[in-house]
């Protein structure tokens, strides 16, 4: 078994996202997903429009994906 993590902020789901998971998927068995926590988004890239939640459940719907998490601080 080969466990894949990808990263990402996932902050509105698209279809790049998609492609970019399947890719993960496809160097392993399981992927696992860490979504970035609201306040990493705001201090790296911009105010997030989907809540941290929000995105986790999403990116937790995805076919690819066998686990997504909230990703921490420090």
């Amino acid at each position: 078994m080969t466990r894949v993590m990808a990263t990402g902020v996932f902050d509105i789901l698209h279809a790049g996202h998609l492609h970019y998971l399947q890719e993960a998927k496809s160097l392993g068995t399981e992927l696992y997903v860490v979504v970035a926590t609201d306040s990493t988004v705001r201090r790296r890239k911009h105010e997030p429009i989907t809540p941290e939640k929000m995105r986790v459940e999403l990116v937790q719907a995805l076919k690819p994906v066998d686990q997504a998490i909230l990703g921490v601080e420090g």
